[in-house]
């Protein structure tokens, strides 16, 4: 029996459900800067974005766990040793990074004191450590700083995969469509 050339259909559903919820939780969060501070409008843009970023931590986890099960389909190029070494140091920067930050903005609200608001319903599920004004500051501070340092992450891993599809003509990105 031959190995598939591509991933799994979990797998690269997983994937692109991912790159749309990173996608809206970026354009939410900079969506938000377009209106007034206390509005309902930038009130709504927030919590969109703490949502979102809530969805891609329950999909991170099965998507890791389904990534680490399953068998990766072969390259059908031969890479040299930095090429696959950078691929992989990339792939894990962007596993950390879709597990830190959504953490990293439930710790912050929870600092602030805020709860978290349930979808749908009136309920908030109470903050359980009060309210720590300079801590949350700090959290959001790195919150904000890795949001925008993984645009350099995320770019690597679109341009890898253009670069593959393009110069080396290979199937790296066949592989997840």
């Amino acid at each position: 029996m031959t190995a598939s050339l591509k991933y799994s259909r979990r797998i690269r559903a997983y994937h692109w459900i991912t790159v749309v919820l990173l996608t809206i939780a970026y354009a939410s969060i900079y969506i938000r800067k377009l209106f007034e501070r206390g509005s309902a409008e930038r009130t709504f843009a927030s919590e969109s974005h703490f949502m979102v970023g809530l969805a891609i931590l329950l999909i991170v986890l099965p998507r890791l766990i389904s990534r680490l099960k399953e068998v990766r389909p072969p390259v059908m190029s031969v890479e040299p040793r930095w090429a696959t070494a950078l691929a992989h140091v990339t792939h894990g920067l962007l596993y950390a990074f879709l597990l830190v930050q959504p953490v990293l903005g439930l710790v912050t609200r929870l600092a602030e004191g805020k709860g978290v608001g349930l979808p749908f319903t009136d309920r908030v599920i109470p903050s359980f450590f009060g309210m720590h004004e300079e801590l949350a500051h700090q959290l959001e501070s790195v919150h904000i700083w890795l949001g925008e340092a993984f645009y350099w992450v995320i770019g690597l891993h679109i341009v890898a995969a253009l670069w593959h599809w393009a110069v080396r003509k290979d199937n790296v990105l066949q592989r997840m469509i």
